[in-house]
């Protein structure tokens, strides 16, 4: 007992060095992590125990990755979403196979390396995203989007893998059988999550601890059961199949927080002995396939995604930003391959190899996307060769604007201010990345980051210039942009001290929406008084305003 008490507090302690370290250099921490396994195995020890805990790891992200998952929102990606990130995963796979073959690697690992260099990690990618505030961009939602399909076909595979464990020849009969055992058991999971369920939870959500017992215990036994010899699939399947059931609770957040910190320490394990499986001993016979293969994710994955997006008729911009969201090998790839290694498909060599190209491509991604921009300002111009056709922007090439009201942002605000503008007899040019608003008010489709576009919407030339859209970084970019002839400017900021630099900047005027709540509330208790019937009056005012 004393043994795994020293053990484990080793592990842990080095993974939480390696992990710091990582986390300084603006890392992602599965790197120190695996680096950490890596430095394990080489001073000889036993990681088995680990590797053990490590499945129940990868087995509760599943569960929360079934208890998050967005079904609704896979209707709501879009068409380019769909198209890109299944276009993406189309010619990368293939492509990968046959760079791996090339490289000397027999059909069926190469299959897998082929599939490994296609996903893209949406945890790290929407991580830097957030903090470069561009999640809510038109590319940030692209990229998040595109990763999203991608994440369901990932589902997908680790399903069909995890009914292949249990042995025997692969064939049409029983790759047919494995198909729709699993088709069947999400028909289950979703209906369950529809019908019965919620019922229990809501019960249930009076104890939190109960709540968190009840959740871990129910991901567990269906994950024993999925696995068992009469079912067939991995356990990680059954973690996955046990969260999608849970999914439509009123209490899916509540149990993903208290999870969340319980799966990061199993998941740890499991990176700390994949690492172990990549070791030192290895590394000679890896280092060059796993440089050509990671060069291939840096640079041939954005390409491929330029191109798929240029061909749907993006600017060059927006495709290189949304590209580089693809340029690592992700934690699924990972978790595909070794789920590879226990079914038997391939042997740990090439599970090794994989982690190492998600190290190198991590590390390289990391910085692609943090300095993307930076990036494209230098190479931007030779990018042109990736606009196949008139890009969404070009709209307004046509048009001679003068005089006009650019609008960037048609969202609730944009769409109070909008009729007011034009029965002054402005004509408004709403600038959005919404295709239906865009459809239905015949505004441009971007981005108020692309600066690109600013000169094809005549800035110099409109009489104001309004954005409702509250990244300050973005309304500073386009308050520069206004510094030769400065139309009237109007900006959103979110809070007050973001208005400050507005204003320092030159905005004509700047709105901060809970300020002015706050401001009209105490005009009306200061008119009114606490007058019940006039304060329900003017609620049902606003609410019927809300919903027109």
């Amino acid at each position: 007992m004393n043994q795994w008490v020293l053990a484990l507090a080793g592990v842990m302690g080095l993974a939480g060095i390696a992990g710091v370290v990582a986390k300084l250099l603006r890392q992602p921490v599965i790197l120190g992590y695996i680096l950490a396994g890596m430095v394990l195995a080489g001073i000889g020890k036993n990681l088995d125990i680990i590797s053990a805990m490590g499945q129940v790891g990868v087995t509760l992200l599943l569960f929360l990755v079934g208890l998050e998952m967005p079904l609704a929102d896979l209707k709501k990606t879009g068409r380019t979403s769909v198209i890109t990130g299944l276009g993406q995963i189309v010619i990368t796979s293939t492509m990968g196979y046959f760079l791996a073959r090339l490289l000397g690697f027999g059909a069926v690992p190469a299959v897998y390396l082929g599939v490994a260099l296609t996903f893209g990690s949406t945890v790290m990618v929407v991580k830097l995203l957030s903090e470069k505030r561009d999640l809510q961009s038109l590319y940030g939602k692209i990229a998040t989007g595109y990763l999203l399909v991608q994440d369901f076909v990932a589902i997908g595979i680790l399903t069909v893998l995890s009914g292949l464990a249990g042995g025997g020849d692969v064939n049409w009969l029983n790759l047919g059988t494995v198909v729709v055992k699993g088709a069947v058991m999400v028909g289950v999971a979703i209906w369950l999550s529809d019908r019965m369920l919620p019922k229990i939870l809501d019960w249930l959500g009076r104890s939190t601890e109960v709540l968190f017992v009840v959740s871990v215990g129910w991901c567990l036994v269906v994950a024993a059961a999925v696995s068992s010899k009469w079912v067939g699939f991995g356990p990680e399947i059954g973690g996955f199949l046990a969260g999608l059931a849970l999914a439509n609770a009123a209490q899916n957040l509540q149990i993903v927080s208290r999870v969340r910190p319980l799966r990061d320490f199993f998941l740890t394990l499991f990176f700390v002995g994949l690492g172990a499986n990549i070791g030192w001993a290895g590394l000679g016979s890896m280092w060059l396939p796993a440089i050509i293969l990671a060069a291939f994710v840096l640079v041939g994955n954005p390409l491929i995604v330029m191109i798929i997006l240029g061909w749907q008729g993006y600017s060059r911009r927006i495709a290189f930003l949304a590209s580089t969201a693809v340029a690592q090998v992700s934690e699924f790839s990972l978790i595909v391959v070794a789920l590879a290694v226990r079914v038997g498909h391939v042997d740990k060599s090439i599970l090794g190899l994989v982690g190492l190209v998600a190290m190198l491509t991590m590390t390289g991604s990391t910085y692609l996307i943090l300095h993307a921009e930076k990036i494209y300002k230098l190479i931007g111009k030779w990018l042109i060769i990736f606009e196949f056709k008139e890009t969404r922007q070009a709209e307004t090439k046509s048009r001679s604007l003068t005089g006009h009201v650019v609008l960037f942002g048609h969202n609730r605000t944009g769409r109070v201010v909008r009729p007011a503008l034009e029965k002054l007899g402005r004509e408004v040019v709403v600038v959005d990345f919404d295709p239906k608003v865009v459809e239905e008010i015949g505004g441009v489709y971007g981005d108020i980051a692309d600066y690109e576009l600013y000169e094809e919407l005549n800035l110099d030339k409109a009489e104001m210039v309004m954005s409702t859209v509250s990244d300050v970084e973005d309304n500073l970019q386009l308050l520069s942009a206004l510094k030769k002839k400065r139309p009237i400017s109007i900006i959103l900021a979110a809070d007050t001290a973001d208005a400050v630099r507005l204003y320092k900047s030159g905005a004509d005027l700047v709105l901060v929406p809970h300020t002015i709540g706050g401001e009209y509330l105490s005009h009306l208790i200061s008119v009114h008084g606490l007058d019940r019937k006039y304060l329900q009056a003017k609620g049902q005012e606003l609410r019927e305003r809300l919903i027109l």
